[in-house]
């Protein structure tokens, strides 16, 4: 989209234009390739937006304007490739950090799941980077090369031919929570405060030093609920800061300006702004291009220059965009190396195992977790006082399409299992722990987890089954027990996880060893470090009730059960079911494979409905 050249109206008044370009929540999405499936992809990539990046410069010289790109992080995990890279399983210069040099980024910030392998990694990585790193809510001795704020210069051209030097302050923050988070991982050496106060008083600061923009690389959302006071998506609240005047979004991989944050006070979902001022959320893992155009304004030669317009655009990466030759270069040494590594043959399964209907039956894959997650926590606690204590374990179910689309399935046919289904079954770098709590405290965890239900009404046949507002990471099953989600009753907790006055609830019949839950009842539940530090808005466990803080990762796990696994057994787990003849209908959306294996829901009564515009098969099954 050519820049825009916006009529001067003060002829005393010099103008200037400048272009900024932003990505966020890359996610290690270096190209479009699919690692778990083993294939490539049509979404976005990073080569994808080296094409549009290129093409946005070159307009932005055409028309006399300069140029500045800018990431705001989630960058450096997400793939196989970048865990494999963490643990050293491969070997090399770090690609994406090759890949953003080469594209000559200005600066970026730092988003939570950067420091899934600790700091160490982290600032191993950083150190390799030709572009400035920001986070002004970082506190940390280790993470030498980030900076609280930097400030980069920029020689204009006004419309006469004279020359002027704009100073931009680049700050960025992410969620306080991150700590909490990755406790695992940092173990108390890196912490954060609050973004706010920290953004307010590094902006006075760079103001105070005569600098004429301040852009703000906030790593999170827009709140689209009421998150009470451990909020941690404030965008708003950052374009609210006086002496901000630019922000880039992230974090919750929905995008701005668009339809996505539709109904937000104080938001235009059309031209961009939040309390007025410029606002870009690029969608995640390179599926779009931010791109800010700025007409500024000098008044004279004591004066700063001013924003006297703004054009907030987002460029979408599509089917047809051309990955950029350059980018494919930087990784294909890595490329090469993961997939070797992935491939390598795990154990065999004699009946095929996928995702497609993991959210409305029991499913073997998160099966698998569970039992894989109890195997480890077994051999953890013999010979402890815990020993005794009854085992439950939790897992959500990974791969159920949601904002990466239809392609986001797994499917293991029958035969070999290979490494990439092991990455694609744990696409987050978790560990597994343990937490002692109560059957009271386990329900309420089953009643946060019932909130990816939409609550069906009668005589509603295409209501939507799921919640797509909520991941199914959010969504755990807890395995060794048995109990009933019933979707035609209100969610006992809001989406802040905060409970709903009088809501009775969609969790019923829960037994143990066929018996009912007892609330004082204690157990022990096999989990990750990261629900059981919070993560997804669920109870925060303290240090007492954390009893296991294992060292392996989940993928480990994983590996170990499937050294001797029992698949009849997870074939046959069926700790969920919903209750019979509740006489709801409702749509499913899932992957267009799933249709060869409608035999599997039978008893659910599905009819096929089409597929939707971005793909997914719409399947109406009947509770």
């Amino acid at each position: 989209m050519p820049i825009r050249r916006k009529k001067i109206t003060d002829a005393r008044s010099r103008e200037f234009r400048l272009r900024i370009l932003a990505t966020s929540d890359l996610h290690m999405q270096m190209t479009c390739f699919d690692y778990v499936n083993d294939r490539p992809n049509t979404g976005g990539s990073l080569a994808k937006l080296a094409t549009l990046i290129k093409k946005a410069r070159r307009e932005a010289d055409e028309a006399g304007a300069a140029c500045l790109l800018l990431d705001n992080g989630d960058t450096f995990q997400g793939t196989p490739m970048a865990d494999l890279l963490a643990r050293d399983e491969i070997h090399g210069p770090h690609p994406m950090v090759q890949a953003m040099n080469a594209l000559h980024y200005d600066a970026g910030g730092l988003g939570n799941h950067d420091f899934d392998y600790g700091s160490a990694h982290l600032d191993k990585v950083l150190f390799e980077q030709n572009m400035p790193v920001v986070c002004s809510n970082l506190i940390s001795s280790e993470l030498n090369t980030v900076k609280t704020q930097v400030i980069l210069e920029r020689s204009l051209t006004d419309q006469y031919g004279k020359p002027e030097t704009l100073r931009m302050g680049i700050l960025s923050s992410l969620p306080d929570k991150t700590a909490l988070w990755n406790q695992h991982q940092l173990k108390d050496r890196v912490a954060f405060t609050p973004p706010i106060p920290a953004l307010r008083d590094a902006a006075a600061a760079l103001r105070a030093q005569g600098v004429d923009l301040i852009i703000v690389l906030a790593h999170m959302g827009f709140s689209l609920f009421d998150e009470g006071p451990a909020a941690q998506n404030l965008v708003s609240e950052v374009a609210q800061l006086a002496d901000v005047d630019i922000v880039v979004a992230g974090h919750t991989h929905l995008r701005f300006p668009g339809p996505d944050h539709a109904g937000l006070k104080h938001v235009n979902t059309v031209t961009g702004r939040v309390h007025g001022k410029p606002v870009v959320q690029p969608g995640p893992t390179g599926n779009d291009l931010g791109v800010i155009d700025l007409t500024l304004r000098k008044a004279d030669a004591a004066s700063l220059c001013t924003m006297a317009d703004a054009q907030i655009a987002l460029w979408a990466t599509g089917p047809n965009t051309a990955e950029d030759t350059d980018i494919i270069a930087c990784t294909q040494d890595m490329h090469d190396q993961t997939r070797r590594h992935l491939g390598q043959q795990v154990t065999h399964i004699e009946k095929p195992m996928h995702s497609y209907f993991a959210l409305c039956q029991p499913s073997p894959i998160p099966a698998l977790l569970a039992a894989s997650k109890h195997k480890a926590i077994r051999k953890i606690i013999a010979g402890t006082k815990y020993a005794d204590l009854p085992l439950l374990a939790a897992a959500s179910a990974p791969s159920t399409g949601g904002f990466d689309g239809p392609e986001n399935f797994l499917f293991l046919s029958e035969g070999k299992v290979e490494r990439r289904h092991i990455s694609g079954m744990n696409p987050y770098a978790n560990h597994v722990w343990a937490v002692k709590t109560t059957g009271a405290q386990i329900r309420d965890w089953l009643e946060r987890s019932a909130l990816i239900f939409n609550t069906l009404m009668p005589d509603a046949p295409d209501q939507m089954l799921i919640n797509t507002h909520i991941p199914s990471f959010r969504c755990d099953f807890i395995y060794g027990l048995r109990y009933e989600i019933d979707p035609s009753r209100p969610a006992r907790f809001d989406a802040a996880g905060q409970a709903v006055p009088g809501a009775r609830g969609r969790i019923g019949d829960i037994t143990w060893n066929d018996a009912p839950l007892q609330d004082a009842q204690e157990f022990l539940v096999a989990t990750t470090d990261h629900r059981a530090s919070g993560g997804g808005l669920f109870k925060v466990f303290s240090r007492d009730e954390i009893v296991v803080q294992g060292h392996a990762p989940l993928q480990a796990a994983v590996m170990d059960y499937l050294s001797d696994p029992d698949f009849d057994a997870l074939q046959a787990t069926q700790p969920w079911s919903f209750p019979k003849d509740i006489c709801r209908s409702a749509i499913l959306l899932t992957a267009p494979e799933a249709e060869s294996h409608l035999h599997e829901i039978a008893h659910l009564k599905p009819q096929v409905c089409g597929q939707t515009d971005d793909g997914f098969l719409r399947i109406r099954i009947t509770l």
